[in-house]
């Protein structure tokens, strides 16, 4: 009988990692983007200055913050559908 020497978990790791890393290796799938605070992610948003003084004025007249009103403009636009030009409704 031939002594063998058990793989260990870290080398079938150090394995693992090196083969998924490979080029050719199947795609996984993506990480999402942005910090998570609390049950929300955090994430970028460019937003030409003349609308984002539109959010915030709106903000004001409600009192609440500029990311709830984006919140809650997003939320509506899901929910209720968008028209775009050129496409019409969509959603």
């Amino acid at each position: 009988m031939a002594i063998v020497k058990p793989k260990g978990k870290l080398a079938t790791a150090t394995a693992e990692a090196f083969i998924s890393g490979a080029p050719d290796a199947a795609p996984t799938a993506k990480a999402a983007k942005g910090v998570m605070l609390g049950n929300k992610r955090q994430i970028t948003l460019t937003i030409a200055p003349e609308l984002l003084a539109m959010v915030d004025e709106l903000a004001a007249q409600i009192g609440q913050s500029r990311a709830a009103v984006i919140n809650l403009a997003i939320r509506q636009a899901i929910e209720r559908g968008l028209t775009i030009e050129g496409l019409g409704r969509v959603g």
